[in-house]
């Protein structure tokens, strides 16, 4: 897949990203794996010694639906396959 590694703290809203989780023993409440790309809807907030991202599945926001939603969690230095971005105008809140 074709994009920029970026560190999740420069994301901006806006950014298309793409996430996939992998069930560890830290996240003991997930079942499955998952991959989905997604636009970032804020901008990424510190919480504690962690980023938190805020992002919204970019198929259902682009066709006006009503979004899937969620926010992911990272370590401050890790980062993310940013893929683009969404034309001006185009986030809905």
């Amino acid at each position: 897949m074709r994009g920029e590694r970026v560190l999740t703290l420069l994301l901006e809203a806006g950014d298309v990203i793409h996430l996939r989780h992998h069930h560890d023993s830290g996240c003991s409440a997930c079942l499955s794996q998952w991959e989905i790309d997604a636009v970032v809807t804020e901008n990424p907030a510190v919480v504690c010694d962690r980023v938190a991202v805020k992002w919204a599945h970019t198929a259902r926001q682009l066709l006006g639906g009503p979004a899937i939603t969620g926010i992911s969690v990272f370590c401050p230095d890790e980062q993310v396959l940013r893929i683009g971005r969404l034309p001006v105008g185009h986030l809905r809140q």
